[in-house]
């Protein structure tokens, strides 16, 4: 019974080409090591901030797998970093699956199982912390643009992905998930701004199902959710697509609109579609690259404003370090995080400031020599510096 209700929710990315520029990482985020994929934009250039996107795969899915569903194509002609990072494995779902087919995001979805009731994979692990590490982690290691920080998802990667907008929004511009809503474990919805978020699912989905989901609320409830929350006009803007293949798929985009860019919030109802990502020539549309121009539209700008004239200000000497780090700061009325983190992401530092001076003496912590991320973060900024320790 278990095997059946959790293999419902595996999917299999569609496989394209690999492409040689993938490159398997990984570090240490808590007491876990963590592993991500990541693809770097032939175009990149350390002088042209890049837009970093990262993609969630499905439950049993990998990183490996999922990273050929496209984005990497987009990045060709885009200036992209790209991560697909792996979800750890479940040991439950794994029993039941199979070794290797349990992998799992703590996103919030949720199943009853009969005789054990209800239970919600991965639930103590710290997904969202090991998302934004991954962010801040890029930031250290290539020249991104804060106000193009993306993040998607399929399935149970888009109900991790909505779990992040509603819960851990700050650092990104917009959200995107595929086949995967509000999972039944999150009971606060509660953002805290509005959140540009673009959602897609079939109607014949017999997976997340689109009417009597079982793992959490219905794409119909969910879109009312965000229509309401990003304080949008209730009737949308519709388009139909032009039907040219014969797929049984008809696709009509529901376009909500607000006071201004920020708010917007599309709804892909793909019509006879089942769990599945379409694809041009195979059906109407290519929903990788409807996810891209969505994400085009969007800048943090609520952050990017202010954030400039503070990171621009923020002086971090010396570097390399010894026996203190200094770090001063333009004058702010608001308060700042300082953390500092191995780069395996383990935080072994952290002080709440409001001054434009703080100290941080390297013989009062464990510091041993070796590479270091500073991070200074607020309500409008995060800034992340590498720090060379040399005792």
């Amino acid at each position: 019974m278990i095997r059946k209700l959790f293999s419902v929710l595996f999917i299999a990315a569609i496989c394209l080409n690999a492409n040689a520029q993938w490159v398997n990482k990984t570090f240490v985020f808590g007491s876990t090591s963590r592993s991500y994929r990541v693809y770097v934009s032939p175009n990149y250039s350390a002088a042209n901030p890049a837009s970093l996107v990262i993609t969630l795969h499905g439950l049993g899915d990998n990183m490996t797998n999922f990273s050929t569903l496209g984005f990497d194509d987009i990045a060709d002609t885009a200036n992209i970093i790209v991560i697909c990072p792996q979800a750890v494995d479940d040991p439950m779902v794994s029993a039941y699956l199979g070794a290797g087919y349990g992998t799992a995001w703590n996103s919030g979805a949720g199943m009853y199982v009969s005789g054990f009731g209800w239970y919600y994979p991965n639930s103590s692990v710290n997904d969202i912390g090991f998302i934004n590490a991954l962010v801040d982690t890029a930031r250290a290691n290539y020249s991104i643009d804060p106000s193009r920080v993306y993040l998607c998802g399929f399935s149970m990667g888009g109900f991790m992905t909505e779990r992040m907008a509603l819960q851990s929004n700050v650092s990104f511009a917009a959200f995107a998930s595929m086949s995967g809503t509000i999972g039944a474990g999150i009971t606060t919805l509660n953002p805290g701004r509005a959140v540009p978020i673009a959602h897609f699912h079939g109607t014949a989905d017999s997976t997340v199902y689109y009417t009597g989901n079982q793992f959490g609320i219905d794409p119909d409830s969910m879109i009312n959710f965000w229509v309401s929350n990003n304080a949008c006009n209730s009737v949308p803007d519709s388009t139909g697509f032009t039907d040219a293949v014969a797929d049984g798929i008809t696709v009509d985009k529901f376009s909500y609109t607000g006071s201004g860019i920020d708010n917007e919030v599309l709804f892909y109802r793909m019509n006879g579609a089942g769990h599945t990502v379409l694809f041009e020539p195979n059906n109407d549309i290519s929903e990788i690259m409807e996810v891209w121009l969505f994400f085009l539209r969007h800048k943090n700008l609520t952050a990017q404003v202010p954030q400039q004239d503070i990171e621009n200000g923020i002086q971090i000497y010396p570097n390399p370090a010894t026996d203190f780090i200094n770090v001063v700061l333009p004058k702010t009325s608001e308060k700042l995080q300082v953390d500092l983190f191995t780069v395996q992401g383990a935080r072994v530092y952290s002080e709440q400031i409001q001054d434009s001076f703080h100290h941080i003496s390297l013989n009062k912590g464990k510091f041993g020599n070796g590479i270091y991320l500073l991070r200074v973060s607020g309500a409008t900024v995060n800034f992340t510096q590498q720090i060379l320790i040399q005792k």
